[in-house]
């Protein structure tokens, strides 16, 4: 299937690859399929990931493991949210957070070459690249947001 997007323009997506969030995202619960894109040539492995909509063009989210920055979850899901995921196995359930930067409209920090860039750990998105399903969750206790800053080189995107 070919989809639209005002990142990456035109693309043909397998109908098997796309990611189903059957309540969309927190701030957007009307769109619900994505595609995940990264950068090809990106050596050892992708770091940055891009959580494109499928049914909007402009819709596009750009996503981090926070392991790889030295953030870690131990988080267990209510069952519903596991059966919404199509397991209860969490090896099978990739935790991302999406992240901000001048793109974004926040202050783009330059230091040493070097930006800093955000991301909400407190809403995390939950991942079954198995099952191609997913959803957001709101896991705060707290009356604040907790944001992971990150500081990255251009050759990290």
């Amino acid at each position: 299937m070919k989809i639209e997007t005002t990142r990456f323009g035109s693309q043909e997506v397998e109908q098997d690859s796309i990611i189903h969030f059957p309540n969309g995202l927190l701030n957007d619960s009307e769109v619900k399929d994505f595609k995940l894109f990264h950068k090809e040539d990106a050596e050892p492995g992708p770091v940055v990931f891009w959580l494109q909509s499928v049914e909007d063009p402009d819709k596009a989210y750009t996503i981090i493991d926070p392991s790889l920055v030295g953030f870690s979850y131990e988080v267990a899901l209510p069952d519903e949210d596991y059966q919404l995921l199509g397991s209860s196995n969490t090896d099978e359930i990739a935790v991302m957070v999406i992240i901000t930067g001048a793109e974004d409209g926040m202050e783009n920090i330059q230091k040493n070459g070097m930006a800093l860039i955000s991301g909400n750990v407190t809403k995390p998105l939950f991942i079954n690249l198995n099952s191609k399903k997913g959803l957001q969750r709101s896991i705060k206790n707290l009356e604040y947001d907790i944001y992971l800053s990150i500081p990255v080189t251009t050759e990290s995107l």
